[in-house]
């Protein structure tokens, strides 16, 4: 056995060099990373002429890494795996209405035109990203992209040192070219944690190359403990990763909400930013099954914390005569704003300060006598409010990540969870049995997603131990607030719900629970807060100027747009990569331009969308032959130009509505003034 010495090796010193270059555009933090390893653990050894990894106790392969992977590919190419989101029908996807036509004109359009399928088995290899779930000395990496034409490379490796190795071997230059050549980019998740690293993978998948995702390859190098929780965690994913993020409908609603709320009354706005330290500790409540039995607790300690409820749990502690200091909210519907009002006819709710998201339905915040608002990321009202202001990160999806979110961004180095169960241990009892899914008779029909909330097809590990029944949606939310969690180090949140385990929380039984603090803390927290807020009066921030400014720059937008489409139409040669970054060019300032929040508004209005539409235009081109190709194309384009007429109509429509509401604000002010 022999063992490799790459230090004294200039050709492969020189490979390494070079690679490090390629990588560097895609990942300065990688290179940092592998620059900094001289001495690395693990070697490469050359047995009986092939190579294999000396991990220190063993050899890493059963027999040499090139006959290795000749043999797994080989066994690869037979049965790939693929994500498949099928071909888009109107009743496997969301309601999202403009969508949903599309789709229906599409397929009624391909009958009538005689485009054809491909037999149900011989699907275009064409695809958005290739996945390499561990990389050993890498051999496989460029058999994978040069044999199958996928546009993005995800790299999930446990073990830096392995790609060390294998960049002294390899060239990873020539790869990244290939996957430059394609208008994509390569993902590191250089990661040990299971949870950690199908965080990073999916949000790899749910980059600015998703619209093709359809097809994508999922190579596994070898198994382990972390490989094998990683495909747990992308099946449980899968609906979220090809969902698309946001959607025209929604977001002209949430540009509604917002500007209705700041023009409704005085308010508040939370921000992201330093804050004192809260010496007293927050209570977080939501309204899973396990509140039940947290009450006595809650109540025992009610003067010495600050109590968040969230969503449905506000229910739950009035019915037990507990009164939360806040309430959250995130959702902007009517049926919200229904639930909300009839909880106030049943309820006294003076004295809580409303939390929700600057989109809420304003009947919703008008149930309550202060108001709280935040500009959630990734929404165009956002971006036409708040201007370069950073927005609140991680808040949602669920009331319950709100609660958690504004418990850490005031920094309560202190927060407790309960009814957080984000699942069910127990069959049929899906919340709190005091909550509205059991004493309001209108609730389950209150909006869309309301039924589903209530069905755990899938199994995790519990809080407490055992198997806790779960979600997609939950498992979304667990996900996105394991990310907060990472996010603030140093503090101690306390899971006292028995649910579904939530990594980077300390779970803690209920009965266990000892504050230490007074009520005297509890006011100056209560105190602090109030003064670390921005407070405004009726209709302040909402210029009329900028709704103006906002139409001229719609209008032309949408002509820019137009011509796009008549620029991916000109092209001899169709080439699904080139046609996907053609139109995503619409939604990202050109190189070296300053990034204008207005334009903003109107790109996060419409990407969603937009990209979706490519996305099931994407399903249908790998699904159907060659001589189909054209045709389906030039067909998808004329939708494409029908459907964004419509959408500068209601746009438009939306902005000059707004705009006389804020006109007619501004001079009532001036006129009581």
């Amino acid at each position: 056995m022999k063992t490799l010495d790459f230090s004294n090796d200039p050709e492969s010193k020189a490979l390494f060099e070079r690679n490090l270059e390629a990588i560097g555009r895609h990942s300065e933090e990688i290179v940092t990373k592998l620059e900094a390893i001289s001495q690395p653990v693990s070697k490469v050894v050359e047995v009986d002429g092939d190579l294999n990894l000396d991990i220190g106790h063993a050899l890493f392969y059963d027999q040499g890494v090139r006959q290795f992977v000749e043999d797994q590919f080989e066994a690869y190419k037979q049965e790939p795996y693929r994500i498949d989101l099928n071909w888009p029908r109107t009743d496997d996807d969301p309601p999202q209405i403009m969508t949903k036509m599309m789709i229906r004109r599409l397929n009624q359009q391909r009958e009538e035109c005689g485009i054809k399928f491909r037999e149900r088995t011989d699907q275009r290899g064409v695809t958005g990203f290739a996945v390499s779930i561990g990389i050993g000395i890498g051999d496989h990496i460029g058999r994978l992209i040069n044999e199958y034409t996928a546009q993005s490379l995800i790299v999930v490796e446990q073990f830096i040192e392995f790609l060390w190795h294998s960049m002294h071997i390899n060239p990873w230059h020539e790869w990244v070219e290939t996957v430059e050549s394609r208008s994509g980019r390569i993902f590191f998740v250089l990661r040990d944690s299971p949870a950690s690293a199908s965080s990073e993978l999916t949000n790899a998948l749910r980059s600015d190359n998703g619209g093709t995702l359809d097809g994508s390859l999922i190579y596994t190098h070898y198994r382990s403990h972390l490989v094998r929780e990683i495909h747990r965690g992308l099946s449980d994913q899968i609906s979220y990763i090809g969902s698309n993020r946001g959607f025209f409908e929604d977001e002209n609603i949430m540009l509604t909400n917002a500007t209705r709320n700041f023009l409704r009354s005085d308010y508040s706005v939370w921000r992201a930013r330093p804050r004192r330290e809260k010496e007293c500790p927050a209570f977080v409540v939501a309204a899973g099954p396990s509140i039940d039995q947290s009450i006595d607790i809650i109540r025992e300690n009610k003067d010495k914390a600050v109590i968040i409820s969230c969503g449905s749990g506000l229910r739950v502690l009035l019915e037990y005569g507990i009164k939360p200091h806040f309430h959250v909210e995130v959702e902007n519907t009517f049926g919200q704003a229904d639930i909300s009002e009839r909880v106030a006819e049943k309820y006294d709710v003076s004295g809580i300060t409303f939390i929700g998201a600057a989109t809420v339905n304003p009947r919703t915040a008008g149930v309550f006598d202060r108001t709280i608002f935040f500009h959630r990321d990734t929404v165009s009202s956002t971006r036409f409010f708040e201007l370069k202001t950073k927005p609140i990160f991680l808040a949602v999806p669920t009331v319950a990540n709100c609660g958690v979110r504004f418990a850490v961004g005031m920094a309560f180095r202190e927060v407790y969870m309960f009814g957080v169960d984000f699942g069910t241990r127990v069959e049929g009892l899906h919340h709190s049995k005091l909550s509205g899914y059991y004493t309001d008779k209108e609730f389950m029909y209150s909006f869309q997603g309301t039924e589903e909330s209530t069905e755990f097809p899938y199994s995790g590990e519990g809080n407490f131990g055992g198997t806790v029944k779960t979600s997609h949606g939950f498992l979304l939310s667990r996900l996105f607030l394991q990310m907060l969690l990472e996010s603030y180090p140093g503090y101690n949140v306390y899971n006292c719900s028995d649910g579904i385990e939530i990594p980077g929380s300390i779970a803690k039984l209920p009965g266990s629970v000892r504050v230490q603090t007074d009520e005297e803390a509890r006011l100056r927290a209560l105190k602090q807060i109030d003064g670390e807020l921005a407070h405004y009066a009726r209709g302040e921030n909402v210029p009329v100027e900028r709704f103006e400014e906002l139409r001229e720059r719609t209008v032309a937008w949408f002509a820019d747009a137009q011509e796009t489409v008549d620029r991916m139409n000109d092209v001899e040669e169709f080439d699904a990569f080139v046609a996907y970054d053609t139109l995503w060019s619409q939604f990202r300032a050109e190189e070296g331009e300053d990034f204008d929040p207005l334009n903003a508004v109107i790109w996060q209005n419409c990407y969603g969308t937009v990209m979706t539409t490519f996305n099931v235009f994407f399903r249908m081109y790998r699904r159907v032959t060659d001589d189909s190709v054209r045709p389906l194309y030039e067909l998808y384009l004329k939708e494409l130009r029908l459907f964004l007429d419509d959408m500068e109509e209601i746009l438009l429509s939306v902005i000059d509505e707004l705009t006389a509401e804020a006109e007619a604000v501004e001079a009532e002010q001036k006129e009581s003034a």
